[in-house]
């Protein structure tokens, strides 16, 4: 009997199958569809769901047939792919027909006799002045990493286990979930970031799915995993991605991270893609000489021709690749990396447009920064009336447009959205949060002890809703690779005092202040951070390692020449084990208070791995492939090596804490599995709203308190952090006493107990409180409570 092949638009299940649609789905869809429409699909973008999936070398799921479509420049004379013989090597040309506007596919399908999945092509570009390129497949499947030529690879043939994933399920976070479903908000996800190459030993899809159990039992109902795209090189953090829709070999290639997928399925793990829509990585794939997909370079590498001539299938492109990872990968979600240097908000719009048409459920995070500024430096928050960024409402030029769009399309399209919802730029481009910048960086200096306290509630006041962290990849990876506790540990112990520059550290000086064209004073201030923080590591290695108890007290002349003195730092420094054990408690009580008042926001949160066991084992940037083996300039800006070592010193397999560091690594263990549960058990740590006449705010003890109230389920918490060195009660004075919100108070999270390494200042009685009077706490230094209401 013959199979007949849905088209899509897709079920409301997310993925697309080869079982017939049941009736119950097809009316949820259509009923989903018509409810989101009302809010944003007066668009003119949505296309059929055959045209975005007709790109590339397609196989029929049925006879196995092979299609080939590409576009190139308009003016292109014509193009044959020519593909190579899995078995044989024997090349086989195929002329493609010229549908014009630069697109040229087959006339019809290729028998599967003469073309199969693994046999290679690449495409034959005759241009205009009559030159020929040769040139992979901007939309490969997969890669032959030794020669780089475009595989054949049949998307169908993997067989799915995740059908119950998709029935309304609980689990499952959705930006269609309601009070009238089971699905999860946006706002309830508690993503755990992680990297596959550096996850495990051996740095590979089939062994970070191993891990995935350990990740849903503290919590964690998602993961983001940082981009898989084909890059070519050996190892990279996978940001400098060649072909958007190709899944990384050395990782494991698509069969196994479709396996992955499956598996935090199975763990009831929602799976969040990291893509990277605003350049290409420098060893590009030649997509300068394929078609007009590029308009120049930027920061980053290439940069894409999103608005300029030829532009509208440039768009369709990186639609197309979203939707891929959603149709081929069953993504749950996507992560699209800094999109404000996409440079072209219109893009973004139609990117969200489509995959929240053919895909109602998959939640959309931008990483974007531009923190509600406007192009003019303005502040969306002066004032409400304003129109959003001047990127967002400009017209494309009539040149640019599609044939199907007029030219009111570009106004139209934003227009159409909600302009108050979520009173936030990328809410109006229909994503569904973003990554909250100002919230961390206001939150880093209040660790780092710079306190403001009215600019740390300004910033939980306007990162409502948005995605919030102690630390991410950029945060740690971008800098000297160090984690949070060596970061604070500078600071305590002085180091960028106390730390001597060598004859190799000047040179290196000199060289920044030479390729960053800036004063070699400033460089040498630079390399002197550089250091202190890697030297911090350094000691907090000796830490977790158990070496400090190895040396006598008061023996401080055989722990320097031992231990400080490789490292440069000043014997007068006096950088005792005794002192650097006090100084990891104090930085370990700020990690704690950090995560806690983090958790305590709306919205969702996410963790970087590693970063829930206080590991110390960097997450350092690194890269390397075979043309590129090792950058010299990224020594001299990073100040240590990027290629190899960098690589294998970030490895989480690594970790190896003993006696008390192993101690804190358990307790941060509980840590972030009591916060997990009690984030999913109260929603006013996710869906709720900051109660602002019932914040209160001490800058002279550094105290601040936040009520949080979710209407709707009249949970809610007030929570209180202590960003100061004084604890309550101590000699001088009595109790902490704060003015609670009406209702009754009982104590749910608290950083300072003994079962998260503390000290014990927890809070056993009930507070029943008025509204108005204050009420008597314990309250230790460096540490935040998570009081519950009970009544």
């Amino acid at each position: 009997m013959k199979i007949k092949t849905i088209g899509m638009p897709v079920n409301y299940s997310g993925y697309q199958s080869n079982k017939k649609t049941s009736t119950k789905n097809n009316i949820i869809n259509q009923k989903n569809k018509s409810e989101l429409s009302k809010h944003f699909y007066q668009i003119p973008f949505a296309r059929r769901w055959k045209e975005h999936t007709s790109w590339g070398a397609t196989i029929d799921s049925y006879n196995k047939d092979v299609s080939f479509k590409l576009f190139t420049f308009p003016d292109a004379k014509n193009v044959t792919v020519k593909v190579e013989k899995k078995n044989t090597g024997d090349i086989l040309t195929f002329p493609l027909e010229n549908k014009q506007n630069g697109i040229f596919q087959t006339a019809k399908p290729i028998p599967s006799s003469l073309v199969q999945e693994n046999d290679r092509y690449y495409y034959e570009i005759k241009k205009a002045d009559d030159s020929i390129v040769q040139a992979s497949d901007p939309y490969s499947f997969m890669i032959d990493p030794k020669t780089g030529k475009s595989v054949i690879y049949d998307q169908s043939k993997y067989q799915w286990h995740d059908e119950n994933w998709y029935t309304n399920n609980s689990h499952r976070i959705s930006r269609l979930a309601n009070s009238k479903n089971k699905l999860t908000r946006v706002n309830d996800a508690r993503i755990y970031e992680l990297n596959i190459a550096t996850f495990t030993k051996n740095g590979d899809f089939n062994s970070a799915a191993k891990k995935l159990e350990t990740i849903a039992k503290k919590g964690f109902n998602a993961i983001h995993v940082m981009p898989v795209e084909e890059t070519l090189d050996y190892f990279n953090w996978g940001y400098d991605g060649r072909y958007k829709t190709a899944v990384a070999q050395n990782l494991g290639g698509a069969d196994n991270f479709k396996k992955f997928v499956d598996m935090a399925h199975s763990k009831n793990l929602n799976v969040i893609i990291d893509m990277v829509p605003n350049h290409l990585g420098p060893e590009r794939q030649n997509l300068r000489e394929t078609g007009p997909y590029i308009k120049g370079g930027n920061a980053f590498g290439d940069a894409w021709n999103y608005e300029g001539k030829n532009s509208t299938y440039v768009r369709d492109f990186m639609v197309n690749s979203a939707l891929y990872w959603i149709k081929n990968y069953h993504c749950d979600g996507i992560r699209f990396d800094m999109t404000k240097f996409m440079d072209s908000d219109i893009t973004m719009k139609q990117i969200a447009a489509e995959l929240n048409y053919h895909y109602p459920d998959v939640f959309l995070i931008a990483e974007d920064a531009r923190n509600a500024i406007a192009s003019n430096g303005e502040s969306y928050w002066q004032d409400w009336s304003k129109k959003h960024d001047e990127r967002v409402l400009s017209k494309l030029k009539p040149e640019e447009n599609s044939p199907s769009m007029d030219e009111n399309t570009h106004n139209n399209v934003i227009e159409s959205m909600d302009p108050e919802k979520g009173r936030t730029n990328l809410a109006r481009l229909g994503f569904n949060t973003e990554w909250d910048f100002n919230y961390f960086h206001t939150l880093k200096n209040h660790l780092y002890g710079s306190c403001n306290l009215d600019e740390l509630y300004e910033a939980c006041l306007q990162g409502q809703t948005r995605l919030k962290y102690v630390m991410s990849h950029d945060e740690i990876g971008n800098y000297e690779g160090t984690r949070l506790i060596p970061k604070l540990i500078v600071p305590m112990l002085h180091l960028n005092e106390n730390v001597e520059l060598n004859q190799q550290d000047l040179e290196r000086a000199e060289k920044l202040a030479q390729l960053k064209n800036i004063d070699k004073r400033q460089a040498i201030s630079y390399v002197i951070l550089q250091k202190a923080q890697i030297t911090s590591e350094k000691l907090v290695d000796l830490y977790t390692e158990g070496k400090l108890d190895e040396y006598d007290e008061y023996d401080y002349e055989s722990f320097y020449y031992n231990e400080l003195q490789p490292l440069g730092i000043r014997k007068e420094a006096y950088i005792t084990p005794k002192k650097i054990k006090a100084m990891y408690k104090k930085a370990f009580d700020s990690y704690k208070m950090a995560q806690a008042f983090t958790y305590s926001q709306n919205g969702p949160k996410m963790t970087f791995q590693g970063d829930d066991e206080v590991t110390n084992v960097p997450f350092r940037f690194f890269r390397q492939s075979d043309k590129t083996p090792y950058e010299p300039n990224l020594y001299i800006e990073k100040g240590y090596n990027t290629n190899r070592e960098g690589f294998e010193s970030s490895k989480m397999s690594n970790d190896c804490a003993k006696g008390s560091a192993f101690e804190s690594k358990c307790a941060a263990i509980r840590l972030t599995k009591d916060l997990n549960r009690l984030a999913k058990e109260n929603t006013a740590m996710s869906n709720g709203e900051i109660v602002r006449e019932n914040t209160v705010i001490h800058p002279n003890s550094q105290v601040i308190a936040l009520n949080m109230r979710n209407n709707e389920t009249s949970d809610e918490v007030f929570t209180i952090a202590n960003f100061s060195d004084m604890k309550y009660p101590r000699d001088d004075a009595d109790r902490y006493y704060i003015r609670f919100p009406q209702g009754v108070w009982q104590e749910a999270i608290n950083t300072d107990d003994v079962k998260y390494r503390g000290e014990g200042y927890t809070n056993k009685q009930i507070i029943s409180s008025d509204g108005y009077a204050q009420y008597p706490i314990n309250l230790s230094n460096r540490s935040t409570i998570i009081f519950k209401k009970i009544g």
